[in-house]
């Protein structure tokens, strides 16, 4: 269009005119400081500039950085101390560069229209609200509360950048192939980890890695994939297929090997979904019962091990740190999160309608929970309002989408979502950053689908009337 390729030209000459000057600033700057913050500061300029340029660049650069960047600081398992990651930083300049050009830019819009608009709206102005009160009242630390919940903002800025950006079929296919190869990084890195003897994690964790970060990233994809792989002819290509299929189902051995019982229950809906809405329901029992079968020969027993352990009465003072729910005895693991979500419950007690505020409460692994003791019964009732709106949204477009590909990737994301809820019953899933970044990137191309679809019939609309045209004659 005329138009947008004008808006090109002046947002191309307005980025030259400044990162001339900024560039020569930064380098008789840089020549002063440590070489790591050097070059830190250098690929931040660098992909502010480009941003500016292309945004969808900095989609790339995003998908790739979700899982593939190292992280700084430390924080221990109760949730104390504070980590950033570089992905972290690349996101806020990509926003904050993307919010500056579409200010700039009026044409661009900010927030294009969506059916998740008013959901995050509401969730987002809940949290702002409940952390204030919490402020006020002393039960939250302002510079905490204000840092996690603008945090939650920028997963949401993600899906907004996303919805905003995306005009065509050929981007979806892009960012999808993107988000696929960052996958089998992913799960090559995570294979690489076996001969450690340790419990896998995501790349670049250090040490004190969460490996159910892992296993929720890696069920979240496979889900997704599955959905690709069992309808014939989504992917034209039979090469492409075999691959996927492959890495989807080595895939699953890192995926055990995470020892993430979370993360496993969270595979059940998926294996569930599949049976009920596939046609193609006995390569997953298949696959399933042979796994079930040759487990004890093919996994080490550390897996067999954490099962098992799982359900094992202890002797002597560790057996005083069991929970017993339901006649079952649970681990010392499972059971402090039993007693956690008990102390909790009696803290929603308190403060029931809008909870203690972000941060307000302390560290509780369990995502419901924590936004009912954080938020309240009004706060929970819009993040479930939000995630149904999720799920709505994506049914309506696997049920109506006209292009194979399109449907079934809804699909896809439908069953994962479902698989993330589960996952958060015993994690903060939906706050964990390299669970939530492919989270909202995908569901803003999910939600995209009916405009792209409507963009495509429209260009193949028109081919048909040219056609037509020509041969009659008329053109």
């Amino acid at each position: 269009m005329p138009g947008r390729d004008l808006l090109e030209n002046k947002t191309n000459i307005l980025t030259a005119l400044i990162a001339i000057p900024i560039s020569i600033i930064v380098s008789l700057i840089l020549i002063k400081v440590d070489t790591i913050y050097a070059l830190v500061a250098v690929l931040g300029l660098g992909v502010l500039i480009l941003t500016f340029i292309n945004t969808d660049f900095a989609i790339y650069i995003l998908i790739f950085s979700m899982l593939l960047s190292p992280e700084i600081g430390s924080r221990t398992t109760a949730g104390e101390g504070i980590t950033i990651r570089i992905d972290d930083i690349l996101l806020a300049i990509i926003l904050f560069t993307w919010l500056a050009k579409t200010a700039l830019n009026k044409d661009l819009g900010l927030f294009k229209t969506s059916p998740l608009n008013k959901p995050i709206a509401y969730y987002i102005f809940i949290c702002f609200f409940t952390t204030g009160v919490g402020m006020l009242f002393g039960r939250v630390k302002p510079l905490n509360g204000l840092f996690f919940v603008i945090k939650y903002i920028e997963f949401y800025m993600i899906y907004f950048l996303v919805v905003n950006q995306i005009r065509s079929k050929k981007q979806l296919d892009n960012f999808t192939v993107a988000l696929l190869v960052t996958f089998v990084i992913v799960v090559v890195v995570s294979l690489s980890q076996i001969p450690s003897g340790k419990r896998l994690t995501a790349p670049f964790e250090g040490d004190a890695g969460e490996p159910n970060t892992l296993g929720g990233y890696l069920i979240f994809i496979i889900a997704i994939n599955l959905s690709l792989i069992l309808k014939p002819g989504i992917l034209t290509s039979p090469k492409t297929r075999r691959f996927l299929l492959w890495i989807t189902m080595i895939a699953v051995f890192p995926f055990l090997l995470t020892n993430s019982r979370g993360s496993w229950v969270a595979g059940i809906p998926v294996v569930i979904s599949y049976i009920v809405l596939s046609s193609r329901r006995w390569v997953i029992v298949g696959f399933v019962a042979a796994l079930i079968i040759f487990a004890p020969i093919i996994l080490p027993d550390t897996v067999i091990d954490r099962v098992k352990y799982t359900f094992k009465e202890q002797k002597g003072y560790t057996r005083t740190l069991q929970e017993n729910v339901g006649g079952i005895t649970l681990d010392t693991s499972a059971s402090e999160r039993v007693r956690s979500w008990k102390a909790a419950w009696e803290g929603v007690k308190k403060h029931p309608l809008f909870g203690f505020g972000i941060t307000g409460w302390r560290f509780i692994d369990a995502q419901f929970m924590r936004v009912l003791v954080e938020s309240g019964f009004i706060g929970l009732g819009f993040f479930l309002y939000l995630l149904y709106s999720i799920l709505n949204e994506t049914w309506k477009i696997y049920k109506n989408a006209k292009i194979p590909f399109f449907k079934y990737f809804a699909l896809g994301f439908f069953v994962a979502t479902i698989s993330m809820m589960t996952h958060c019953i015993g994690a903060n899933t939906f706050i964990i950053i390299r669970i939530m970044e492919p989270f909202w990137l995908i569901c803003g191309l999910v939600i995209s689908i009916p405009y792209i679809e409507e963009i495509e019939m429209q260009k193949l609309h028109d081919l048909k009337e040219e056609v037509t045209k020509i041969k009659l004659g008329t053109i």
